[in-house]
């Protein structure tokens, strides 16, 4: 179990005819079990609504969360991943059931959402810039959540991303292949492939960005790369895109006193001080700038310390 506190006011106080709102600080605090879950804050009194007997608007945050506390890695929706799953700021006027859900991203359905409230719409036009505001707020709580978990110590976050925008020859390059439910490596047009082995596009591995804790150890996938000049090169692009620079070193330099070389590939790593290969369905595989003596060497692990961020892969295969 973990408890994240984060905290929130309103940028600019609201007011008219129909509705105030303070600029209340307000502290939030989430709790994260073991699992696939819901985290729920408490009520906050966000104002009042005039024109429904003066009722006060209650509001609360939710989302959902995955926590593995054996490897100690939690994922989260990131502010611009648009899901049902994503932060959401839920109001409703005390003592009814019409809620209004703002989601982080801004996704969802209207209809759904507002549930054509009577007396609570904050979209409609009697509230002008309602809508923004608390889009802004919550999108704000969620970078504060991501940030507060990647401040603590020993835990690894996953973000949740869209993938970056990529041509149709970029998306050639980040095809992978399967042998039996084990990684194989990457697509290599001029290699047959045979009945056993399964071509899997990126969309339906990349899960986002991982964040690591300094001297955080990794290992490689084995038999992720059988010709790293090549099938790695696409990958280090991929995280090249991911976040907006060429990496210049290994993540690893030098770590325990081993030689590193100046050639880097996308290597595929897992967490730990032990390579193994990775089965489909397998949800905790990244993509680090890493030398190519190391991508070539399963006797070793690694540690991030130059590198902190990466890619996340997730779900393999989609089993």
């Amino acid at each position: 179990m973990k408890q994240i506190t984060v905290s929130f006011s309103l940028p600019n106080g609201y007011q008219n005819q129909f509705v105030t709102l303070n600029q209340n600080t307000h502290t939030l605090n989430f709790t994260l079990h073991q699992g696939t879950n819901t985290a729920e804050s408490d009520f906050v009194d966000l104002g009042i609504l005039h024109r429904f007997e003066g009722r006060r608007l209650l509001g609360k945050f939710s989302f959902q969360y995955s926590y593995d506390t054996e490897r100690r890695v939690v994922t989260v929706c990131g502010t611009d991943f648009d899901s049902a799953h994503s932060m959401c700021l839920t109001t409703f006027p005390e003592g009814t059931t019409e809620y209004c859900h703002q989601r982080a991203a801004g996704g969802g359905f209207e209809e759904d959402d507002l549930r054509a409230n009577p007396h609570w719409n904050y979209a409609s036009p009697l509230t002008p810039g309602l809508k923004d505001l608390f889009s802004g707020v919550v999108r704000t709580v969620n970078n504060q959540l991501i940030e507060t978990l990647q401040k603590e110590p020993q835990m690894v976050v996953q973000v949740r991303k869209p993938l970056p925008e990529l041509s149709a020859e970029e998306h050639l390059q980040f095809l992978t292949v399967y042998r039996r439910g084990e990684f194989l490596g990457s697509y290599d047009a001029n290699r047959a492939y045979g009945p056993e082995d399964t071509v899997v596009h990126v969309e339906s591995v990349f899960g986002g960005e991982v964040t690591m804790n300094y001297a955080e150890n990794f290992a490689n996938v084995i038999g992720s790369t059988p010709d790293p000049k090549i099938a790695g090169l696409s990958w280090i692009q991929l995280w090249a895109r991911q976040f907006g620079s060429y990496p210049t070193i290994c993540t690893s330099y030098n770590y325990g006193g081993f030689a590193c070389g100046p050639s880097l590939v996308g290597g595929h790593v897992i967490l730990g001080q032990h390579a193994a290969v990775v089965p489909a369905g397998s949800n905790s595989v990244f993509i680090f700038p890493i030398c190519i003596q190391h991508n070539n060497n399963d006797n070793v692990f690694m540690a991030a310390l130059q590198y902190l961020k990466g890619i996340w892969l997730n779900n393999y295969l989609g089993s």
